[in-house]
């Protein structure tokens, strides 16, 4: 693409404008070296004249750029282009850094020859600046225009150019402003040239916000596209091309809107819209009136939402609350059916009733709450597989947890045990007062809670000492040698016979055991049912005690004979006399 002649011209136009006289350095010199204080200082006047050469040398730079251009090839006309922007935007700089050693300067005195050079150079140059800015916004145009008949996957690089002539239009805007701000210093300001600016400014702004518009939509759209086909690579590239379009736009829009504060132009729209595309908070863009603004569009929006679709969603939801109490009610009534069936039939342990009978009820609420969701248009496929990975990934991190989960699963299929059970797992020994299907909790007979994870309990040895309706209760006493073996045989019996809690069937056993070291030791194995196992211990020990000391049997104890044996002095034997 040839830059257009217009450009070419308007370069040429502005640089020449902006190189000041000839009777401007002079002038300047003069100025210098007789009126300036020392406050000043000579490197104002020195300032001057440096900025004066300046702008010459850029008119030779430009003359220089325009003659290449005429047969520069494609590849580097875009070099020259680039060159020659900067070199105008330079220009224009220096201009405006004369316009402030002139300001200086008249501080302490009339500066005739250079105000007559640099407010000349104002007047030409300011409505050039709005005709360069018009030139570029079609460029834009053009290269927006040739979208249509670009493939997508060259549509990322034509957002690329649009980006960099984006910049420069920003660039000239910035500059008119400090154009407009030293035409008001120097007095020369001019109502139109301040109204054109404006309506320059408006004009651009409007356009940016109708383009976030489009490039939001265009974003949204693509994306659920790239979503139904992952794979297109046609739809990535017009994705990535609509999110640089998009970033060009709202960086511009962020340079715009300051530029319409100072200018006290309407700016709330823009900063709203800017915040909502963007998302970016801690811009400086939130204010009381963009605030104000994003609050009445989100309730207008809400209410032209409940205008168009209020009736449906009402029903909607409606139906939603619905069968969220109609499930929970069918599964109370589920939940009741089974824990009735369950207890009618007595089947299985406590924890596998309680699991079944819950189980039942939070399955058909389950159920209640995907048709629910249904009603509300939200598709449950997607939310199922994303539980689902994310129960792996809870799963991978919680494997001690799931440890203990499959070993209580083990324990409620195998029941070693049940709620009430006397049980002795990893060494402790108690009531099992509550169980899941993570861990068991033992109440010890001194009244302490001890939670057990059951990877721990199975994998290791389990005593359940109630499991059985009858118990057996083991019992020694020892009788003296010098006793009635068979006396004490028979009290031994007479007391089991006679204690209402020992069974006859099976029959007591008293036997001699074992010949002690000091005793002859009996066995007194009683039977008993299980929940009278320590009665029947405590209250036969008792009486054995009585019942031996009445009959004359001792219990004998370790003794230890001790026998002293003094032997008679001898006499020391002498020599014989």
């Amino acid at each position: 693409m040839t830059m257009p002649k217009v450009s070419i011209v308007f370069a040429a136009c502005l640089l020449v404008a902006t190189a000041p006289s000839a009777t401007a350095q002079p002038t300047v010199a003069r100025t210098d070296s007789a009126s300036l204080s020392p406050v000043l200082g000579d490197s104002v006047g020195t300032r001057s004249a440096e900025l004066v050469a300046g702008i010459r040398r850029d008119v030779r730079a430009v003359d220089t750029y325009l003659a290449k251009l005429e047969t520069a090839s494609r590849e580097d006309s875009v070099v020259l282009r680039l060159q020659l922007f900067e070199t105008q935007q330079d220009a224009l700089t220096k201009l405006h850094e004369l316009a402030g050693v002139l300001i200086d300067l008249e501080k302490r005195g009339p500066q005739p020859g250079l105000r007559t050079d640099v407010v000349g150079a104002f007047e030409r140059t300011t409505p050039r600046i709005w005709g360069h800015i018009r030139m570029i916004r079609g460029q834009i145009d053009r290269l927006r225009a040739a979208r249509g008949k670009t493939a997508a996957a060259d549509r990322p690089a034509l957002e690329g150019q649009v980006r960099v002539f984006t910049q420069r239009l920003d660039t000239v805007y910035q500059l008119g402003y400090d154009q407009l701000q030293l035409l008001g210093t120097l007095g020369i300001g001019s109502r139109v040239d301040s109204t054109t600016y404006a309506t320059l400014l408006l004009e651009r702004a409007d356009e940016l916000s109708g383009r976030i518009a489009v490039s939001t939509e265009r974003i949204s759209e693509y994306t659920g596209l790239q979503r139904q086909a992952p794979d297109n690579a046609d739809v990535r590239a017009l994705l990535a091309a609509e999110k640089i379009s998009l970033k060009t736009e709202t960086s511009s829009m962020a340079l715009l809107i300051p530029l319409l504060g100072k200018l006290n132009l309407p700016s709330g729209d823009y900063r709203s819209q800017l915040l909502v595309a963007t998302r970016d908070l801690s811009s400086g863009l939130l204010n009381k009136d963009a605030l104000r603004r994003l609050l009445a569009d989100g309730w207008s929006r809400v209410r032209a939402f409940l205008r168009t679709n209020g009736a449906s969603l009402l029903a909607r939801l409606l139906a939603c609350v619905g069968i969220l109490l109609g499930a929970r009610l069918l599964g109370n009534v589920v939940q009741r059916i089974v824990q009735r069936t369950m207890d009618r039939k007595n089947t299985g342990s406590v924890l596998l009733r309680r699991m079944v009978v819950q189980g039942a009820s939070n399955a058909v609420f389950l159920i209640g709450v995907l048709l629910a969701l249904g009603q509300l248009g939200i598709n449950v496929g997607p939310m199922v597989a994303g539980l689902g990975v994310a129960g792996f990934i809870v799963g991978f991190a919680l494997q001690d947890t799931l440890a203990n989960f499959a070993a209580g699963m083990m324990i409620l299929l195998y029941r070693p045990y049940d709620v009430g059970d006397v049980v002795e797992v990893t060494g402790a020994l108690g009531k099992v007062e509550r169980m899941s299907l993570v861990s068991t909790n033992v109440v010890t007979f001194d009244n302490q809670m001890i939670v057990v994870p059951n990877s721990k309990i199975w994998g290791d040895v389990i005593k359940n000492v109630t499991h059985q309706s009858l118990r057996r209760v083991d019992m020694v006493f020892g009788i003296s040698y010098a006793d009635d073996i068979p006396k004490a045989e028979t009290v031994l019996m007479d007391i089991l016979r006679a204690h209402d809690k020992v069974l006859q069937d099976p029959a007591p056993v008293v036997k001699v055991n074992r010949l002690n070291d000091s005793s002859v030791d009996f066995v007194v194995r009683p039977w008993v049912a299980v929940d009278d196992y320590w009665d029947v211990y405590w209250d036969v020990t008792r009486e054995v005690k009585m019942r031996f000391d009445r009959e004359g049997i001792s219990i004998p104890f370790p003794q230890r004979d001790v026998h002293l044996y003094q032997n008679a002095p001898s006499s020391p034997a002498g020599p014989a006399v």
